[in-house]
């Protein structure tokens, strides 16, 4: 990202955490970088872009280090998971992150209103392809019921910690006990035939989840296309997508190049998204 624009997204970040969002101003945020209003409108038209932006950065960190914890080990491994699901509430707790979630719950704006939809939206996606990714296909009708129940109970279950004790709260025992109980959960469904909801997913638009080998490298090759030439993150990227479209890819050198890639921090979204795939089709090499 560009080091004026990260400035302006740490500075807006500091300050929204201390005063709150509806209380900073842009010209507190200005002062706070050392900006120009002319600099600032040239990365946002809005605090609420600013903000928005923030809340971006934090969810690509959040799958950076999701996949971290995912790389070289089974897409089914149900201690993978509970790694993963102990990543957002450590990185909320870590950052303040609570607050901004309110200012945005109870913001009348639309932009903020639509953004946290659509986030919302793409965490249940993310945890029904992962029940789906631990318990298999007979799992999918019951996996967005199950999705919604493992976000809800953890927000719950936070708040409930906080209200009764002053421990410092264990992201990874929260996050395991969820996971277990997801299961008990689950397999009472798949017994039972129960079901909730009746749709397949909440986020329909057409996503690296739905792509197939091939054209997964070919994503992987578009985007190492917006890296530096001298880049190595980009080099490693276009390694993977030409790994990929061999005919008997090397599972062994694609996990090490994954797990490098995924070690790196400050990957775009966008890119996570991409490898994450990559981690779950070397299953089925």
């Amino acid at each position: 990202m560009n080091r004026k624009k990260q400035n302006i997204i740490d500075a807006a970040y500091s300050l929204f955490i201390e005063k709150g969002y509806s209380a900073t101003s842009i010209q507190e945020i200005l002062d706070e970088a050392g900006i120009s209003k002319g600099t600032f409108y040239n990365y946002f038209a809005s605090k609420t872009e600013c903000l928005i932006a923030i809340m971006e950065s934090v969810g690509a960190e959040i799958r950076q280090k999701r996949m971290e914890c995912a790389a070289g080990k089974r897409v089914d491994d149900k201690e993978v998971l509970s790694d993963q699901l102990a990543v957002r509430i450590q990185v909320n707790r870590e950052k303040n992150l609570f607050s901004l979630y309110e200012s945005i719950f109870y913001s009348q704006d639309k932009e903020l209103k639509d953004f946290a939809k659509n986030s919302y939206k793409k965490e249940l996606d993310w945890m029904s392809s992962r029940i789906i990714d631990l318990y298999g296909h007979k799992a999918a009708p019951y996996a967005l019921d199950n999705a919604a129940s493992m976000h809800g109970s953890t927000q719950q279950l936070v708040n409930l910690w906080l209200l009764t004790t002053d421990e410092d709260l264990p992201p990874k025992r929260l996050a395991s006990f969820v996971v277990d109980r997801l299961e008990v959960s689950l397999l009472a469904q798949i017994d039972s035939g129960e079901r909730f909801i009746l749709a397949p997913t909440v986020y329909t638009e057409k996503t690296a989840e739905n792509l197939t080998v091939e054209e997964l490298a070919e994503q992987l090759e578009a985007f190492a296309g917006n890296n530096p030439e001298d880049s190595a993150e980009k080099q490693l990227i276009l390694f993977l997508a030409g790994e990929l479209k061999i005919h008997s890819p090397r599972k062994a050198l694609l996990e090490s190049v994954l797990g490098t890639l995924s070690s790196i921090p400050g990957h775009e979204s966008e890119l996570m998204i991409l490898l994450e795939q990559v981690w779950k089709k070397l299953a089925k090499f």
